[in-house]
């Protein structure tokens, strides 16, 4: 009768330890996930943040402005894993942006700037992908960056991957409203630890 009771007790456990089993292989392994209100870029995107729709005003960050890096200074990102870093540099800004192709513009009413980045991996693991980059205007609302063409200032940033080791650079274009000043610029890495306070500029 015992055995019995004990052979019942684990015919109702298996289902639960399958579908636990399940859920953990259907997990992505190996990638810390961001914060909630920062989406994780997938994989091979080559724009950070290019598919973000506009957020809400990062308060935190703000708050954090008179501690920005500016043009010309490079910013450590350390990721939640152990081992992973970023090297990254704002090399220039400029306002407006414009492209290569006389036909290629903004719609009317916005108009794009863009921001020379580089990205040096000095950590121990490589990544697939970077993660996201915002431009923060005078009245607090930050735009994504969104996936261009080549400019007059020279070609996007696009990239597969980052060994360790290996650099990609190019430029990112945020497109904003016209009668806004854009003050400044934050990358965070899909990577990063949350609020960190790492990645800001003031243009």
């Amino acid at each position: 009768m015992r055995h019995t009771s004990r052979a019942l007790a684990a015919a109702a456990l298996l289902p639960a330890l399958l579908l636990t089993a399940t859920a953990c292989q259907s997990a992505p392994g190996g990638t810390a996930q961001p914060p909630a209100a920062v989406p994780a870029v997938p994989a091979d995107d080559g724009v950070p943040g290019g598919d973000e729709e506009p957020a809400a005003p990062d308060r935190a960050a703000a708050a954090g402005a008179a501690k920005d890096a500016h043009v010309g200074d490079s910013v450590r990102v350390q990721g939640r894993e152990v081992g992973r870093h970023l090297q990254v540099l704002l090399g220039a800004f400029v306002d407006p942006a414009v492209s290569v192709e006389p036909n290629y513009a903004p719609p009317a009413g916005k108009r794009w700037v863009a921001a020379s980045m580089s990205f040096v991996n000095v950590g121990g693991a490589s990544y697939g992908a970077l993660g996201r980059m915002w431009a923060y205007d005078g009245a607090g609302k930050r735009h994504p960056a969104l996936r261009t063409g080549e400019l007059t200032t020279g070609k996007p940033l696009v990239f597969d991957s980052l060994a360790v080791g290996e650099r990609a650079e190019g430029w990112v274009v945020f497109e904003i409203p016209e009668n806004q000043r854009i003050v400044r610029l934050q990358y965070q890495d899909a990577n990063m630890r949350p609020n960190s306070g790492g990645g800001f500029w003031a243009v």
